[in-house]
């Protein structure tokens, strides 16, 4: 993942605790008590159907590692209402997640819609021919199709790191992700 990210920008320091403190991980505590304990590495995806999501899940395993040696913890985040997306992770099941069937996170964190060459790009479509070759396959919509992905490291209620997807095909690059530093629109 790269770049700004579809133009927008995180939401002002204030809004974006306010807006964590509404949501709940599968633990039972809430987003932003969550990011004190340590920081998390909150992994926005597309909808399950994807078949860059299926590469994602496919590589949970490495994630959580990377997260884990930095001393972080792997969150996902996805459309689906909370336990729906036990179909697509039943193996992950200590993997922290948070439904947001209405994408009120992903707005609160600046990832937005995408647009034809986002979503369908020249780009977009040979990254997603190869990862069907690798088995990853593609799906039935289960989410929004037009949501675009991210990852970012969030502590103590503040993003510390961004990674706004620049299209569908971009993947989370945590070791790249620990090593960037907010840009003043994330701070």
């Amino acid at each position: 993942m790269s770049g700004p990210g579809a133009g927008r920008s995180a939401p002002e320091p204030d809004a974006l605790r306010e807006t964590a403190a509404s949501f709940q991980l599968s633990t039972g505590e809430s987003l932003l008590d969550a990011s004190r304990t340590r920081p998390l590495v909150l992994v926005f995806l597309r909808h399950f159907g994807c078949t860059f999501t299926r590469q994602i899940l496919r590589g949970l395993e490495g994630l959580k590692q990377t997260a884990d040696n930095q001393g972080a913890q792997l969150v996902l985040v996805h459309m689906l209402k909370g336990g729906e997306e036990n179909r697509y992770l039943p193996a992950q099941g200590d993997i922290p997640r948070i439904a947001d069937p209405r994408c009120e996170l992903y707005r609160a964190f600046g990832l937005g819609k995408g647009g034809f060459f986002e979503l369908f790009g020249p780009r977009v479509w040979w990254l997603g021919l190869l990862s069907i070759y690798k088995g990853c396959g593609v799906g039935y919509l289960a989410g929004d199709g037009r949501q675009m992905p991210g990852a970012f490291v969030f502590h103590d209620g503040a993003i510390t790191a961004s990674q706004r997807a620049a299209s569908a095909s971009d993947l989370p690059d945590l070791p790249a992700l620990f090593l960037t530093k907010p840009s003043t629109s994330d701070a």
